[in-house]
């Protein structure tokens, strides 16, 4: 932390990172104001950012380093390159470590459940986006003993309401942020018209998941798929929650 000079506005975790200096990122990326902070090295993804971005900050002498990370290998790889960056290879692995320890006792205690999940990325009314083969959220499915039912789209993709209905989860996951007002995400879902033969809104069976840990690919995703395991196995423990 005590590198950081800067951070993007979505950047909000650790708590110690609100008091920096804030630019505007994702697509309203400010390359003036990050030249501005006079960083020796910017981490970007790929998202928003362009190959005309990298270009200017890198002719203004900051060292460009792109991290793109869809799956949870991919998560591991980033977590041990910004290690090396940061002369923290011996702490990045420990994390990788820890990671990869709460994975295997909730893969060993879910085993293979015969459920079925639908990651719910983007309500209804904004059009339904889910997650599928080769991304993180994919993987915490099968750690947690649950089969996608879009395993068969490749990465981030949009989907039907028809299509939901038609493969009939167990399970219903959603991303979309509770701002505490009104109804939550998840009884959105319960109570949306058309939706009630569903298996998982029939058995209640509706998961709220933290967005910042189930959507971003970082540490956290161990925090992800405990909170999902514990949603499932409310009566289980975890020795590596503690």
């Amino acid at each position: 932390g005590d590198l950081l000079v800067g951070r993007g506005e979505y950047c909000n975790y650790p708590e110690s990172v609100l008091d920096l200096p804030v630019v505007n990122s994702g697509a309203e990326t400010n390359l003036e104001q990050i030249i501005a902070l006079e960083p020796d090295v910017v981490v970007m993804n790929t998202m928003n950012q362009t190959v005309e971005q990298v270009q200017t900050l890198e002719n203004s002498g900051i060292v460009v380093v792109v991290s793109v990370a869809e799956d949870i290998d991919g998560v591991k790889y980033a977590i041990n390159m910004l290690g090396i960056l940061c002369g923290k290879e011996a702490e990045a692995s420990e994390l990788i470590l820890d990671m990869e320890t709460i994975f295997a006792e909730i893969s060993k205690k879910s085993s293979d459940s015969g459920k079925t999940v639908f990651f719910e990325i983007s309500p209804l009314e904004y059009g339904l986006w889910t997650a599928g083969k080769g991304t993180f959220m994919d993987e915490i499915a099968s750690i947690c003993g649950l089969t996608n039912i879009f395993s068969d789209v490749d990465g981030w993709a949009e989907v039907s309401q028809e299509q939901v209905l038609m493969r009939n989860p167990d399970v219903i996951v959603t991303v979309t942020a509770d701002y505490g007002a009104g109804v939550t995400p998840a009884q959105e879902i319960m109570n949306r018209p058309g939706w009630e033969n569903i298996s998982a809104i029939q058995n209640q069976l509706v998961f709220g998941a933290d967005n910042d840990q189930m959507t971003r690919p970082g540490p956290r995703l161990m925090d992800a798929a405990k909170s999902l395991f514990l949603f499932l196995n409310p009566e289980e423990a975890l020795d590596a929650a503690a």
